[in-house]
């Protein structure tokens, strides 16, 4: 059996070296990777316009429209708020992280960014969730 983590590891790894580098006072360095996780989903981690201090992480989900159809981005303003940025192109969903005014609750930041793939599912489970609850029925199923 495979054990799969809701998080991304690899995107975590990455913001926390560049926060805590920018912490350190050392000078920032461009990046530009891309990850591919499992569902054939990808994120870019790169700098914007050639701006080492601005990170932008951004994912591609196949099917991210049906997502969209169950409230995905009403979730996602609410999880990642300010941090949320035009998509970049070829993506659906992108964060941009700013290394000249880093929060002082960075640490919560990189989780949530690392449970980007994890929040753009939960808007499906939120939403039947919330009719089960008040005991609605008959609704499009995700």
């Amino acid at each position: 059996m495979i054990i799969l983590e809701i998080n991304n590891r690899i995107v975590e790894d990455t913001l926390t070296v560049k926060f805590k580098n920018a912490l350190a006072g050392h000078k920032p360095e461009s990046i530009d990777i891309t990850v591919a996780d499992f569902d054939g989903v990808l994120f870019h981690i790169s700098n914007v316009n050639g701006d080492k201090t601005k990170v932008r992480i951004s994912i591609s989900l196949k099917f991210y429209k049906q997502l969209q159809e169950h409230g995905a981005d009403e979730l996602l303003k609410r999880v990642y708020g300010p941090y949320l940025s035009q998509p970049e192109n070829g993506y659906n969903v992108s964060v941009l992280i700013d290394l000249d005014n880093i929060p002082s609750d960075w640490e919560d930041v990189v989780k949530k960014v690392g449970l980007l793939k994890r929040n753009c599912f939960a808007s499906v489970f939120e939403k039947y969730f919330d009719f089960q609850e008040n005991g609605e029925e008959g609704h499009k199923r995700a």
